[in-house]
């Protein structure tokens, strides 16, 4: 009993490793050094995964209606895209409320997206759109499938892969150093 607590929490401590990376940077100021930023490929990427969450939802969850995958999948993935954007542009109390507090959303993903040393995608994003983007999608399509177990099971592998593909993608063409 005891070891298989042991082993839970050291776990669950790597998981919060992989999840919550910390990372400091003294006086120093990041900079792309690719000729592509993660911004500069959204329209591809953002492109490539509706087409694949929209395949997947409508044909292997069998929804069979894409008058209503189409838009439900659009707006899933706008809100789950927005959400992290809205909660640092808008949170006084957050790390980039230097860059955030007086100058809204819009400054928060300028800063976002060219100042600092984020890519676009990481495990927290990934957790962000199952918790955000699954929840929509099931609610707007659960009335239109026989099986709601496969329906979950496909929306999540949808965003599981794609978020996979993305990731993959921004780091393969996006470089920064301090």
């Amino acid at each position: 009993m005891k070891n298989s607590k042991t082993f839970f929490s050291v776990l669950i401590a790597i998981l919060f490793i992989f999840m919550f990376p910390m990372t400091a940077s003294a006086n120093s100021s990041w900079h792309w050094i690719s000729s592509k930023r993660p911004l500069d490929l959204l329209p591809i990427v953002i492109i490539v995964t509706l087409i694949i969450e929209i395949v997947l939802i409508n044909y292997l969850a069998k929804v069979k209606d894409l008058k209503r995958v189409i838009p439900v999948v659009s707006l899933a993935n706008l809100v789950s895209f927005l959400v992290p954007y809205i909660w640092l542009g808008f949170d006084p109390d957050n790390v980039y409320s230097y860059y955030t507090s007086e100058n809204g959303l819009f400054y928060s993903i300028d800063y976002t997206v060219n100042a600092s040393p984020t890519f676009t995608v990481s495990l927290f994003y990934l957790l962000i759109t199952l918790l955000v983007e699954a929840p929509i999608v099931y609610l707007f399509c659960r009335k239109k499938v026989p099986n709601k177990k496969l329906l979950i099971a496909v929306i999540i592998g949808a965003n599981i892969l794609t978020t996979a593909i993305t990731f993959a993608v921004e780091h393969i063409f996006c470089h920064g150093q301090w």
